[in-house]
């Protein structure tokens, strides 16, 4: 007679396998809500321009520095030299008596690793400055003198790349 009825499940739900797994489910969805909520709002919007306007029209300005530049005929050679820590520019011609240029280094998704720096005319007409040591990413580099007439651009691939032509 005992095998014709079901058997009863004396065990409490609180410690059998199936609701336990059924509610991890859901929960590991929200925990990893609140992960993804605090990921967001501890970093920075480094990447984002407030001013965005103002910066899609600087855009326009530096097009026609960069034409400049090609109107001028304007070349050079940047070398890098990682050990030292020291930029070089041999220029292959540059417009006017140009003591000194300025070089501006932008990492492409940390702000805080840009560089600005100034290279100054050597006896032999290259330009030379030291920097702080480059991080390994793809450096956005802009060349231009202080009168803002031209600019030069291009990527530096670091520590594949320690050779750049800007033209």
């Amino acid at each position: 007679m005992g095998r014709d009825h079901p058997r009863e499940d004396t065990v409490p739900w609180y410690r059998q396998f199936w609701p336990w797994f059924l509610i991890s489910l859901p929960a590991a969805a929200v925990l990893a809500g609140f992960v993804t909520l605090y990921l967001a709002a501890s970093g920075s919007d480094t990447l984002v321009k407030d001013d965005y306007y103002k910066h899609g029209l600087a855009i326009n300005q530096d097009l026609a520095r960069v034409n400049r530049a090609r109107e001028l005929g304007i070349e050079a050679e940047l070398r890098y030299d990682p050990m030292q820590g020291v930029l070089r520019v041999t220029a292959a011609r540059i417009a006017g008596n140009v003591g000194e240029i300025a070089l501006r280094l932008t990492h492409p998704t940390r702000a805080e690793l840009d560089q600005a720096v100034a290279l100054g005319r050597r006896a032999d007409g290259s330009f030379e400055a030291s920097v702080q040591p480059l991080g390994p990413g793809n450096w956005h580099l802009d060349l231009l003198p202080a009168s803002g007439e031209w600019r030069l651009s291009g990527r530096l691939a670091v520590p594949e790349q320690t050779r750049l032509e800007l033209r």
